[in-house]
């Protein structure tokens, strides 16, 4: 299997979550590759900027839950602000006034206004933090080269030195990062105003944001590289461009692809926090149970950890939202296992899961959706799916109602058998397994630590702050603080982001 095309995925994915028009990152790859040709780089070097460009925002969900208790919607203010262009701090001010706590009482506003005023910098940089870690953390999963991580650390970072986290100036930027910079503002500024629009952008932004060498030799072809991506298939063209020697993994190797994909989609929300990791072991469980063949059993674990991937397109707020959704965002939760089939078919390695992940919202008396079909159009693999993505659910906390306990979740899943919702077999089933006992016990958690820190780790994860964790705990502040510093040197990672993904990795989640 050739990794460029599940990675090719994975950027539609970031397009979602960030509001951009579908195939944007891959129209960035297309004309980063190009360009490194007309560059004269070698091999390796167009290969790390052909990939490090698909990549590009991979960590963009590590702030989706941050950027939505500010702003509201996620998506439109990551929009908004890359509308922006090269950002100066009045064009800030003023998207920040636009569009913080406007849903607020005016009290509440002003106020949010004030804090934002005061730490509205040093909260932009932990954003930036967050992004770059994650980002490192998934190119070291996918098992990229060192140039691709080092590259993925610096997404924040500025030719002239002005940028986050680490103030890198000029050659001591990664190139793959500062080709791929230039690739996306080209392609955006393309997508809004042509490429004339696009070459005066990058011209603009040279010596500043972008390397002057690359920007000139961008503009100086920049009608016809911009050409290279405007086709009638970008998909194909930018799987056809990837850089020799091409990287290809086994088909063993696509459940730590998948996973990567399912941690970068749960990262949008606390309360998603290893959700489709959990889905994907229950629902391989209740079919084992239920004695399926071994390649059914593939698809479940496989399906079950991407069957959420169209949520990076709703925007976090609905997801959050602690009262009932209104019609409008009713209709918009409810695309989203329609996104996920289109991601999925659209690479050929995934496209045989595409169905099968898209029904996981389907019951068998015709009240799901996106299709709304009935049981004889529902197959066995998918009401495995379907009840093990509701038992998992329910055992979850979300805004609107605390998590059940595993005898609730299980009368639950009873209740929806016999109103001829799901499946009365396949309930039995996911309800045995879901009582399964886990493998880990207390005392052996990954990089050393304790009982209490994976118990702080957890409170972190879902975004709580130290004095939180203290009264929660029932400890003193200094002492929940002396857990959270031991929490971040031994896992490695400084951000609430970096953390949860570390905790979803190693199934820290649930005790």
């Amino acid at each position: 299997m050739r990794l460029a095309e599940p990675l090719a995925a994975l950027s539609l994915i970031t397009d979602l979550a960030l509001g951009k028009p579908a195939e944007t990152a891959i129209r960035a790859g297309i004309v980063a590759t190009c360009l490194t040709e007309r560059m004269g780089l070698g091999a390796r070097e167009q290969r790390n900027v052909y990939y490090a460009t698909l990549l590009r925002s991979v960590g963009c969900t590590s702030t989706s839950h941050e950027i939505a208790a500010l702003f509201g919607d996620d998506i439109e203010a990551n929009r908004k602000a890359r509308a922006l262009g090269d950002v100066t701090l009045g064009a800030v001010a003023r998207m920040v006034i636009d569009l913080a706590g406007r849903d607020l009482p005016l009290v509440d506003r002003v106020g949010l206004l004030g804090m934002l005023a005061i730490r509205g910098k040093s909260l932009a940089v932990s954003g930036v933090i967050a992004h770059c870690e994650v980002g490192a953390r998934m190119a070291e999963r996918f098992e990229l080269d060192e140039e691709v991580k080092l590259a993925l650390e610096q997404v924040g970072e500025r030719w002239d030195g002005s940028g986050y986290p680490r103030h890198l100036r000029g050659q001591a930027l990664a190139l793959p990062m500062r080709v791929a910079i230039l690739a996306h503002i080209a392609v955006e500024a393309d997508e809004a105003g042509g490429s004339e629009a696009a070459a005066s952008l990058v011209g603009r932004l040279a010596g500043k944001l972008l390397d002057p060498n690359v920007a000139r030799d961008f503009v100086a072809d920049a009608r016809a590289l911009l050409a290279e991506s405007s086709g009638p298939d970008p998909w194909g063209r930018v799987l056809a461009l990837e850089p020799d020697p091409k990287l290809f993994v086994s088909a063993r190797a696509l459940t730590n692809v998948a996973r990567g994909f399912a941690d970068v989609v749960d990262l949008k929300c606390p309360f998603f926090h290893g959700h489709s990791n959990g889905v994907a072991r229950l629902a391989e469980e209740a079919g084992r149970r239920l004695r399926r063949p071994d390649s059914e059993l593939e698809a479940l674990r496989l399906a079950g950890l991407l069957h959420d991937l169209g949520r990076a397109g709703v925007p976090t707020s609905m997801w959050e939202k602690p009262g009932p959704l209104s019609v409008a965002e009713w209709e918009r939760v409810r695309l989203h296992p329609y996104l996920t089939e289109r991601i999925l078919t659209r690479a050929a390695v995934l496209s045989p899961l595409a169905r099968l992940a898209s029904l996981h919202h389907e019951r068998l008396d015709g009240s799901g959706y996106h299709r709304g079909v009935k049981a004889g159009e529902i197959d066995l693999p998918a009401r495995i799916l379907a009840a093990a993505d509701v038992c998992h659910a329910l055992t979850e906390e979300r805004p609107h109602r605390p998590a059940m306990t595993t005898l609730e979740s299980a009368a639950e899943l009873q209740r929806m058998a016999a109103a001829g919702r799901l499946d009365r077999e396949v309930v039995a089933a996911v309800c045995e397994a879901a009582g399964a006992p886990r493998p880990r016990t207390r005392g052996q958690y990954p990089a050393g630590l304790s009982d209490r820190e994976v118990e702080v780790l957890r409170l972190l994860a879902r975004g709580e702050t130290k004095k939180e964790i203290a009264a929660r705990l029932h400890v003193a502040a200094s002492t929940a603080h002396t857990h959270v510093v031991h929490i971040y040197e031994k896992t490695g990672v400084t951000s609430r982001a970096a953390v949860a993904l570390f905790a979803m990795e190693h199934d820290l989640l649930r005790d």
